[in-house]
């Protein structure tokens, strides 16, 4: 319930009673009676709103940070130092939702979230998903960049297992080091990195094969195969 006396006019009028010569205990423990009240609700608000905005900032399937709170912790990255922005998008994610539904898309993001965001942590790097099946990674330019792209690949493409399914995907990754671009901003390392990403795309389709989507094997399924091999 909104106070029936705003939380500004009563500091105000909290700050004159205490400004006053005359003013007595009585009149003072009134002014607090009515302030902490007030005060108290508009705390609760307060943490109700910080609530709302952590969730907004927070992507509820991956556990990553949005474009808009990936972009504050980016920005702090590159004004550390040289530094390198990878755009990272996932190949063949479109027929996973298209063959086995949108939880098992969500089971392939929430995958990737995870493994992006433990590999970023050992990396001391921001990751971000920026929407749909996109990410974004800045991340401190030191020695052995190549590689320790090339180990996030790895773990970004590992099979997902989702119920009696074993999903595969791709990631083409474009990199952008700030060091060799003349405009060293987000948002030129962005596009630099989009660019890139995008030629990484275009030589694995030339020889990339779809994603593998597979059925797991139970138990008894696998006892069934090899009984068959076996009479074979």
């Amino acid at each position: 319930m909104q106070p029936a006396i705003q939380p500004g006019a009563l500091l105000d009028r909290a700050r004159a009673d205490l400004g006053r010569p005359d003013v007595s205990p009585q009149q003072l423990r009134s002014a607090l009676a009515q302030i902490v009240p007030a005060t108290e609700d508009l705390m609760a608000q307060v943490a109700v709103l910080q609530g709302q905005l952590e969730r907004a900032r927070t992507c509820p399937v991956t556990g990553l940070p949005t474009r808009s709170a990936w972009t504050t912790q980016a920005q702090d990255v590159l004004e550390a130092g040289p530094a390198a922005v990878l755009l990272v998008d996932l190949d063949a994610f479109k027929p996973v939702n298209d063959r086995f539904g949108h939880a098992a898309g969500d089971a392939v993001l929430a995958a990737v979230g995870a493994r992006l965001t433990e590999w970023a942590a050992a990396e001391g790097a921001a990751a971000g998903r920026l929407g749909g099946d996109e990410f974004a990674v800045a991340m401190p330019d030191t020695p052995g960049l190549a590689a320790r792209v090339a180990q996030l690949h790895t773990r970004l493409t590992s099979p997902v297992a989702h119920r009696e399914l074993t999903l595969t995907v791709g990631a083409s990754i474009g990199t952008a080091r700030t060091a060799g671009l003349t405009d060293r901003t987000l948002s030129a390392a962005l596009k630099a990195a989009d660019a890139e990403m995008y030629r990484v795309k275009g030589r694995g389709r030339r020889g990339r094969r779809l994603a593998r989507i597979m059925p797991l094997r139970t138990p008894a399924r696998l006892a069934r195969v090899l009984a068959l091999r076996k009479a074979a």
